[in-house]
């Protein structure tokens, strides 16, 4: 069997395409994930009405602990005021980030948490990682949005980072064109459990948010003559 030079042309830009679509489809949209020495672009997010009012310190990008135990790195300490009884308040650390509108079906996103041992005493906090997704830029245009988490139990091991991720979260009414994500970490009062502190506090690190795009390759270019 033998190939004409156009279909061998048509073959290479084909395979071309599908390799830099793997890799578009596999970036981390996530802007400072990592927290290697600054906070920025991330901000305080205090739940606020309808939801329950949060209430909690300002969070701070701090060298210790990370979560590949780098000391060139760091990773972002969050405080949740528990004085103020609201279940389902919550505080913590959010980011929007924008990007080239794409078609989207599913997303794969996640983040990691560190319990300080002050933290553990009771089941009264949860540790959230979420996604919001929006049509338009700036996180306007609300789509649809997901969270995974995970409530602090008594004797959870405090010096094991935890992940709390989906790495197959189908947006409803798929594909959708998505234009920017909004991305948070925070602690959220569980309500089941009274509080016993004051406040509660967390590290986070390592947030990922990866785009799949449901635009066919079109494989039928491949000639074969």
């Amino acid at each position: 069997m033998q190939y004409s030079t156009g279909s061998a042309i048509r073959a290479v830009l084909v395979l071309v395409v599908m390799c830099f679509a793997t890799h578009a489809q596999a970036q981390n949209q996530v802007v400072n994930p990592d927290f290697n020495s600054v906070l920025l672009p991330w901000t305080q997010f205090l739940s606020s009405a309808p939801d329950p009012v949060g209430a909690g310190a300002a969070p701070v990008r701090v060298a210790s602990p990370d979560f590949n135990g780098s000391a060139l790195s760091g990773s972002a300490l969050v405080d949740i005021n528990a004085t103020v009884a609201a279940p389902d308040a919550a505080s913590g650390i959010t980011e929007c980030v924008s990007f080239t509108p794409i078609l989207v079906t599913f997303v794969n996103y996640g983040g990691s948490f560190l319990l300080p041992a002050t933290t553990i005493a009771d089941s009264a906090i949860n540790a959230t990682v979420e996604v919001r997704l929006y049509s338009a830029a700036g996180c306007s245009g609300f789509i649809t949005g997901g969270s995974q988490g995970r409530t602090f139990l008594p004797g959870l091991a405090t010096a094991t980072w935890f992940t709390a991720t989906d790495n197959n979260f189908v947006l409803p009414g798929a594909p959708v064109t998505v234009a920017s994500a909004e991305v948070r970490g925070y602690l959220r009062q569980t309500g089941g459990v009274a509080p016993t502190q004051t406040d509660y506090k967390s590290n986070f690190d390592r947030f990922f948010l990866v785009l799949n795009n449901t635009t066919p390759v079109r494989l039928q270019e491949f000639d074969v003559e």
